[in-house]
């Protein structure tokens, strides 16, 4: 079989992120959902299958997903029944020179992630910690335990030395809104509207800035996104270059123009 050059996959790629931003049009409401019947949670490793699988069925691009940037919406009487989700996912650096990175200081790190993936995978073991004679040093719920511990205690110095090296890059890490995906019989809830929101908000906790966050999306769904704090920018990053040329070919063929977002200060 013969190989499909490289520009055709970066085109089909952007074809499926391209749709994507038509079908969240078309997912959101500005209203809220009733909290009694959404419940809004942290993706898990559990949830990237469907997620995959929904996604590829929708012409959403399903690459580059990753369950711990994810807040997902679920029923509250059922944690396994998705509505809906959305992510932040990094799409490379902010680079002005060979020396020098423009972010804000501390934008990019990812320290509070590690943090929090470490404190998920505590409660989320199951090995407990032993009570009773099974506490004592010599028993196997002990050294279970014991073992548990010593393995997050490895995997922290190992995220947390890949921190500093992302430190000493800089911190300027820039990060896209994406995979906004809400089921057609959820739609017109504000489900979408809220997931937005809340990862933006989780983004700005950690010490990050809105101002590093983009999106691409059709001229006639701008106004929406302003609602979030968007702005239109004409300085996107070079991260995002192949995306908006293989776009703009994409949508002039539709009579469409693409935009690039760039969030702004957060809303009050």
């Amino acid at each position: 079989m013969s190989r499909i050059p490289a520009y055709y996959n970066a085109s089909i790629q952007f074809l499926l992120i391209f749709l994507s931003s038509i079908h969240r049009s078309h997912a959101f409401s500005a209203s809220s959902p009733s909290q009694t019947s959404v419940k809004f949670r942290p993706g898990k490793s559990r949830d990237e299958l469907e997620i995959k699988i929904t996604m590829t069925r929708n012409l959403m691009n399903p690459l580059n997903l990753d369950s711990k940037r994810f807040i997902v919406a679920v029923d509250p009487s059922n944690d396994s029944q998705i509505y809906g989700w959305a992510q932040l996912r990094p799409i490379g650096f902010n680079l002005q020179n060979a020396q020098e990175y423009d972010a804000l200081p501390g934008s990019g790190s990812v320290e509070s992630d590690i943090e929090e993936e470490i404190w998920q995978e505590f409660e989320d073991d199951p090995v407990g910690f032993p009570e009773g004679f099974a506490s004592l040093p010599w028993t196997k719920e002990y050294r279970e335990f014991s073992k548990a511990s010593s393995d997050r205690r490895k995997k922290r110095m190992q995220l947390m030395e890949r921190a500093e090296r992302q430190r000493i890059r800089g911190q300027n890490q820039l990060w896209e809104l994406a995979s906004v995906f809400v089921k057609p019989q959820w739609r017109t809830k504000g489900i979408g509207s809220e997931l937005i929101q809340r990862v933006m908000a989780k983004h700005v906790m950690v010490e990050r800035s809105s101002r590093d966050v983009y999106l691409l999306t059709l001229d006639s769904t701008q106004d929406w996104y302003r609602s979030f704090g968007f702005e239109l920018t004409d300085k996107p990053p070079a991260s995002m270059a192949g995306e908006i040329t293989a776009g703009n070919v994409i949508t002039g063929l539709m009579g469409s123009k693409l935009v690039c977002m760039k969030g702004g200060a957060a809303r009050q």
